[in-house]
């Protein structure tokens, strides 16, 4: 049997089945001749297709799964991330997911049941740490304030500097110009 827990609440239905799709897009270099050649474009957040059936009678089991799929962090506005509990996720080393894509629920006339899937994708995925990790470790470090107050020091005494040889030259030139008036 196939169980999956979302946090502690477990969804359950009849008939469970949960597929992971690992991504692995590449682009084609090849142009117009007949060359191999291919762009790897990195690792994309593994996704969990879960499919299952719910008996009318626990239409509860329905309104549960809705409920997790719009549920949102108050202070982000984003859905909310869940641990996960499966064989499959783990397989596949998915540990947190959020509701994403879509959620759908159809009629069953003959099972007095509805078809219900969803789609989990993965969050924070291993690819996705390191590339933070790296990111952060070569981004230009920014100047403190007493580093930025430091330079406008002394830009202020380069200006000031600045300032005290034009005044004096001035002066010089203003006194060397009245000597030759007289």
């Amino acid at each position: 049997m196939i169980t999956l827990i979302l946090n502690d609440t477990k969804i359950s239905g009849y008939g469970v089945k949960v597929t992971c799709e690992l991504a692995l897009p590449e682009e084609d270099l090849s142009g117009q001749s007949s060359s191999s050649a291919t762009a790897e474009m990195g690792f994309k957040p593994k996704r969990l297709r879960v499919a299952m059936k719910v008996r009318y009678e626990d239409a509860a089991e329905l309104a549960n799964i809705v409920l997790l799929s719009t549920a949102t962090d108050e202070d982000k506005g984003t859905r909310l991330v869940y641990n996960i509990e499966n064989q499959t996720a783990k397989a596949f080393a998915v540990r947190q997911v959020r509701f994403s894509d879509k959620v759908a629920a159809q009629e069953l006339d003959d099972d007095q049941a509805w078809s219900v899937s969803f789609v989990l994708v993965e969050h924070l995925s291993i690819p996705e740490k390191i590339e933070a990790r790296k990111l952060a470790q070569t981004e230009p470090k920014v100047a403190t304030a007493d580093t930025s107050v430091a330079s406008e020091a002394q830009s202020s005494e380069t200006s000031n500097w600045l300032d005290n040889v034009l005044k004096y030259l001035d002066s010089a030139l203003g006194d060397e110009g009245a000597s030759n008036e007289i």
